[in-house]
């Protein structure tokens, strides 16, 4: 492995002085910075692409052909499936008791062009026992990485997909479950091609010849899969009308990335951090010219810090970025913010002629450190009200962004199987 000449010379650290040294005995071991740096020499921080194939006793999508794109890719039609295979999904390294199929298929980035990627699904062992054919739930995992091997088609199979227990709901209750790679082989991640990705997904698993032909489908993401779901409820009617979606669980979204990322980069809260590198740096992978502009203004540290991001996950992301705002490895925060600014529009949601026309289920914290709701989806959510949109807000008091997944997880899981299924999805907030 590759050693890093990585070294800790945050402004921030600078300003903190003596404070911040008991911080960074803790996250020495954890934390990679730019180069070249005098004041405080960290160890290196492998990331998942070194880790991964050291530990796994499977290749890594980077090394594995069956990624691979065809010679004739832009001969198949969105949602075609390329090819197949049977796989073995795993929890922590013990065999799950579902069928796996994994599908290559054909989508579009937002560009139109032919793009490949990935898909799972996972089918029960058990019958669906509730009205009409067993739903197909599109469970979108808030992937927030940058490489390949942190994309769910690869940590199912490795047995390190953190979002597993909540999968599992769907599954124990009969329910088919759809998982997509909906970043790509890029990992272009908060790009309006998410939602095509997700589309095209729930195209393959119904044309995969896994008997889910007819199979109502329903939508269910938080976070960085909320986006994802957010993305795909709001594409649908233009992109892929022919789904039978039935409806969208859609929690914790950056909705209205204009306005998130100023705080996003500002590290005015050192948690969120990661949030602004990911989002720009997935951003500029699909818009090139946004790419060239950024780069001339991120200083020789912050290219060092974007380089170093390039194929981090989620956990070593935050790690590596907890101590960086991006602003200040930024030479002009406010002409680099205005150079991503059509860029964020067009990842952002909110647009009329984007309305959702399906039955909306959406939630987020009062007191969101990540994505404060005043910024991320209050107007968003105020805007699909004024248009008719058929939703309901829960707002989870008394929490953050992570404990706001996990307590209306279930009522969120019932209220999705619930509606697949045929029900009324209930009184609308507005």
């Amino acid at each position: 492995m590759q050693r890093s000449t990585a070294t800790c010379r945050s402004p921030r650290l600078r300003r903190l002085g003596v404070r911040a040294l008991p911080l960074l005995a803790m996250t020495a071991l954890v934390t990679a910075g730019p180069a070249g740096a005098q004041d405080f020499e960290l160890p290196p921080l492998p990331n998942e692409a070194q880790v991964y194939p050291a530990v796994v006793p499977i290749p890594t999508p980077q090394h594995d052909p069956w990624y691979a794109d065809p010679a004739d890719l832009a001969g198949y039609a969105n949602g075609d499936v390329i090819r197949s295979r049977v796989v073995q999904t795993h929890v922590l390294g013990i065999p799950a008791p579902v069928h796996s199929t994994q599908l290559l298929l054909r989508s579009s980035d937002v560009h139109d062009n032919p793009i490949a990627t990935a898909t799972t699904v996972l089918m029960p062992g058990i019958p669906w026992l509730g009205p009409g054919a067993r739903p197909l739930i599109s469970y979108q995992e808030a992937i927030d990485s940058l490489g390949q091997q942190c994309n769910p088609s690869y940590t199912l199979r490795a047995g390190i997909q953190k979002e597993v227990a909540i999968m599992s709901q769907f599954l124990a209750a009969g329910a088919a479950v759809v998982v997509t790679d909906f970043d790509g082989k890029e990992n272009t991640i908060m790009s309006p091609s998410e939602g095509r990705m997700v589309l095209d997904g729930i195209r393959a698993a119904q044309r995969g010849g896994l008997g889910l032909e007819a199979a109502p489908v329903g939508l269910w993401g938080y976070s960085g899969g909320g986006n994802a779901s957010a993305s795909a409820a709001e594409q649908r009617r233009h992109y892929a009308p022919e789904l039978d979606i039935k409806g969208s669980a859609q929690g914790g979204i950056p909705g209205d990335k204009v306005a998130i990322a100023p705080f996003a980069i500002s590290g005015q809260q050192p948690q969120a951090n990661f949030t602004g590198w990911l989002a720009v740096l997935g951003l500029a992978r699909e818009y090139p010219e946004f790419a060239d502009q950024l780069w001339q203004y991120l200083t020789p540290e912050g290219r060092r810090v974007a380089d170093d991001l390039r194929e981090r996950c989620l956990y070593t992301s935050v790690a590596t970025t907890l101590l960086r705002p991006m602003a200040e490895y930024l030479t002009d925060p406010e002409a680099a913010l205005a150079a991503a600014r059509p860029a964020l529009a067009a990842a952002s949601f909110g647009a009329p002629e984007n309305t959702p026309d399906m039955p909306l289920l959406m939630w987020h914290s009062t007191t969101d450190q990540l994505l404060p709701a005043e910024l991320a989806i209050d107007a968003i959510a105020a805007g699909y009200c004024a248009r008719g949109v058929d939703m309901r807000m829960i707002r989870v008091p008394f929490s953050e962004h992570i404990s706001a997944e996990i307590v209306p997880e279930l009522g969120t899981v019932a209220w999705l199987l619930a509606v697949a299924a045929g029900a009324d999805p209930g009184p609308r907030v507005c």
